[in-house]
């Protein structure tokens, strides 16, 4: 079986191949951005959405990509068509580069990486997961960066669950580690405003398509207020829509998958299938340097 290629400042290599500076200063200092995204049917979804999210990371920590987004684009065209993948997972990552003092950031590094797709058990989302929270505190939530230790450590700590939400000092629940979260309350859907979250991708569209079905409210939920959740799920590129059906020692409504939750999942699946995705409007915000 042939090895994967993957592109490395300006080159494609073989995996085993793929190298990076111990210089670099994402491994010293962890230092870097990135963004992912996956294929359908060969088809990077909402492509240039990822690439304004991951150029919105990055200047907001003046961190200089090294070519241009449509060159980025191009080259995800050509890592899929080199590895003949049929539904992939792509990361683009961009770190400060190598770094002579070891601390200041100087010519950006760039990886770009396709592989296969992971796919979750059906039974995520016929019978629903089970979450954890975590009081750790993030840096630059606003932005993708490659800093991923608090979720790292919670998870570790607690093997069962499949993800973990971030409480803030209110206690309110605001988005999970590598996802967005919404909430039912009756015919309701909920998520945190965009003040304290990385603004999904997937979030957006299921805003998108939960707009002609429900009523909408961007409020977060206290910790204390969980047992009047009715259903709850998150979002991500990889995830798609994942039932939630219990947090913590919190069993969320019947402790089985809701039925709006179902439409939901059934409407982004119908989304995913068109010919054509239109471009998102996602907000931006001003990041507290």
């Amino acid at each position: 079986m042939s090895q994967p290629i993957y592109y490395i400042n300006g080159n494609y290599v073989p995996e085993s191949e793929a190298k990076l500076s111990v210089f670099d200063l994402s491994i010293l200092r962890g230092f870097g951005v990135f963004d992912y995204l996956r294929t359908y049917k060969k088809r990077p979804f909402h492509l240039w959405d990822h690439l304004e999210r991951l150029n919105y990371s990055a200047e907001n920590l003046n961190l200089k990509i090294p070519c241009s987004l449509a060159e980025i684009a191009k080259i995800i065209d050509s890592l899929i068509e080199m590895n003949q993948i049929e539904e992939a997972g792509i990361k683009i990552i961009v770190t400060g580069g190598i770094s002579t003092d070891q601390f200041t950031p100087q010519k950006a590094s760039l990886i770009v990486l396709v592989f296969a797709l992971t796919k979750y058990p059906p039974d995520f989302y016929t019978k629903g997961i089970s979450a954890i929270t975590t009081s750790l505190a993030r840096s630059f939530p606003k932005l993708k960066t490659t800093q991923y230790i608090p979720a790292i450590v919670t998870l570790h700590a607690n093997h069962q669950a499949k993800e973990a939400i971030y409480l803030n000092q209110a206690r309110e629940l605001l988005e999970a580690t590598t996802s967005n979260f919404f909430y039912f309350k009756k015919n309701t859907l909920y998520t945190c405003n965009s003040d304290e979250i990385l603004l999904g991708v997937t979030r957006e569209i299921v805003l998108k398509l939960a707009d002609k079905k429900f009523p909408i409210q961007f409020s977060p939920i206290t910790y204390e207020e969980l047992s009047t959740i009715d259903e709850a799920f998150i979002t991500a590129s990889n995830k798609e829509i994942m039932p939630v059906i219990k947090i913590d020692h919190h069993q969320i409504g019947t402790g089985e998958v809701g039925g709006r939750t179902k439409e939901i999942i059934q409407a982004f699946r119908e989304y995913t299938q068109q010919p054509e995705w239109g471009a998102l409007s996602i907000p931006r915000h001003t990041v507290n340097k």
